[in-house]
């Protein structure tokens, strides 16, 4: 006989697995520190990159004012202009990195643990039929 409440539980853990649950289990294999450092890590090369990028873009939209005005202009102060705003930026990228990873460990750990909820109670009615049916009767005797 088919059990309605063990069809539910392995309904709900398959589809968990087959939506959400592939990222959440993959954030869940780490610990908090590891994966908020790593995403930090990850976050400061592209804000870097996106940076250089950036950078170079307004030096290529502005060429013209550069050069006619390049033996004018203090390079020091100027250089010095650019590296407070690339630490202002990357300071700021790096705190809403550390927000959303923390938040996204915190969600992932808690759905991870309903989800090994389930599976614990789908593995308890699996030792229930095993050993109600394991035996010939549920109270384990061999009916003589």
């Amino acid at each position: 006989m088919i059990n309605e409440e063990k069809v539910i539980l392995m309904t709900r853990a398959s589809i968990y697995e087959a939506r959400s649950g592939k990222q959440k289990l993959k954030i869940a294999r780490y610990f908090r520190h590891d994966y908020i450092s790593l995403q930090i890590l990850y976050g400061w090369f592209f804000v870097t990159v996106s940076f250089a990028l950036c950078t170079g873009l307004w030096g290529l939209c502005n060429m013209e004012y550069l050069l006619d005005n390049l033996h004018k202009m203090d390079l020091k102060d100027f250089g010095l202009h650019v590296l407070l705003i690339y630490v202002a930026v990357t300071a700021a990228y790096l705190c809403i990195v550390y927000g959303v990873s923390a938040y996204r460990y915190h969600t992932a750990k808690k759905s991870v643990g309903a989800y090994g909820h389930t599976l614990r109670r789908i593995s308890a009615i699996y030792a229930k039929e095993e050993k109600s049916n394991g035996h010939g009767r549920p109270d384990g005797g061999n009916g003589t």
